[in-house]
C-alpha cells in the first residue's frame, strides 16, 4: 500500500515556470489526502511558489522545497541545510566576474535575492513563478546566514554554460544538478530530493516500498530510486526514464494524473 507519494512539479506536472495546472489535481490529490497518504510537493520551487500552485489544497501537503534542501509543513519546518557562506558567496563571484551570459540568485527557507530587479531572471521568477524574491545591492555580501540554494540561471543552456569551468570548480564542494535547461542548482552537500524523501519516510515511519515519487530532470534521480515505486514523465531526459521503475504520459498529457487515480 502506498502511503507516501511525492512529485516534482515543473516538466512533471506543469511547463516550466507557470502556475496553470489542470484543477483535477486538486479533486484527486485531496481525496489522497482523505484516504490517509500524506503527498509532498517535492521541487526546485519556493514554499510560496508551491503554495500558490496549489491554492485550493495547500494547507492539506507536505513540502520539499528548493530542491531537496527544506522539508515543511505548511505550519513548520522539519528538516533545513544551509551552505557555507564561503562556497554560496565564491560561485556567486565566480558567475558575476567569469560568465557574462548568466545570471544567478541565491535563496533562503521563505524568500531569494538577486541583484538586478529588471533581469529576465528577476521578472520570471517572480511573474511566472510567482517567487518572493528581492533585490540586494551585492549579492555576494548580504548579511543572512541560512542561504540553503545557490543557483545559476541562462536562457536556454545552463548546464552547457557551467560545464567548462563552474562544474568543476564546485562539484566537490555542493551538490550540483540541471533542473531543466534555464538552471544549475547547487544545495549543501548531501542535500537532494532523494534525501529529504529519506527524512519524511524515516520521519513518518514509511518505508521506500510504501513510496511514490514522480519527475523528469536530473534534480529528481535520487529521488526516483528511493521509492519503491516511481514514474519519469514520457518527456523527460533519458537519464531520468533509465532512473526511474516506470513512465507515464508527458506533462501535457497529465500523465501524473491518470496514475494518481489509480490509488484511488
Amino acid at each position: 500500500m502506498i502511503k507516501l507519494i511525492a512529485t516534482d512539479v515543473d516538466g512533471t506536472l506543469v511547463k516550466d515556470g507557470t502556475m496553470q495546472i489542470d484543477p483535477e489535481y486538486m479533486t484527486v490529490i485531496k481525496q489522497l489526502v482523505q484516504k490517509g497518504i500524506i503527498f509532498a510537493v517535492c521541487s526546485g520551487r519556493q514554499f510560496i511558489s508551491e503554495r500558490k500552485l496549489f491554492a485550493p489544497i495547500k494547507d492539506q501537503l507536505l513540502y520539499i522545497t528548493d530542491g531537496g534542501t527544506v522539508v515543511r509543513t505548511p505550519q513548520e519546518i522539519l528538516m533545513v541545510h544551509t551552505m557555507p557562506r564561503d562556497v554560496w558567496s565564491g560561485m556567486c563571484r565566480m558567475v558575476q566576474e567569469q560568465m557574462p551570459h548568466c545570471d544567478c540568485f541565491v535563496a533562503t527557507p521563505d524568500y531569494c535575492l538577486a541583484e538586478d530587479a529588471g533581469s529576465r531572471m528577476f521578472h520570471w521568477l517572480r511573474d511566472s513563478y510567482g517567487y518572493d524574491i528581492r533585490e540586494a545591492e551585492r549579492l555576494a555580501d548580504i548579511p543572512e546566514q541560512d542561504i540553503i540554494k545557490f543557483t545559476v540561471y541562462h536562457k536556454s543552456a545552463c548546464e552547457e554554460m557551467c560545464a567548462p569551468l563552474f562544474t568543476p570548480a564546485w562539484k566537490d564542494k555542493a551538490q550540483l544538478a540541471a533542473a531543466g535547461k534555464e538552471w544549475m542548482d547547487c544545495n549543501p552537500p548531501g542535500a537532494n530530493k532523494g534525501t529529504a524523501i529519506e527524512f519524511v519516510q524515516k520521519h513518518f515511519g514509511i518505508s521506500p516500498e510504501e513510496t511514490c515519487t514522480f519527475g523528469d530532470n536530473l534534480n529528481d534521480i535520487e529521488m526516483l530510486q528511493n521509492s519503491g515505486m516511481s514514474y519519469a514523465v514520457a518527456n523527460a531526459r533519458e537519464e531520468v526514464i533509465a532512473a526511474a521503475k516506470d513512465t507515464c504520459a508527458p506533462y501535457w498529457e497529465n500523465g501524473v494524473l491518470q496514475i494518481l487515480k489509480t490509488f484511488l
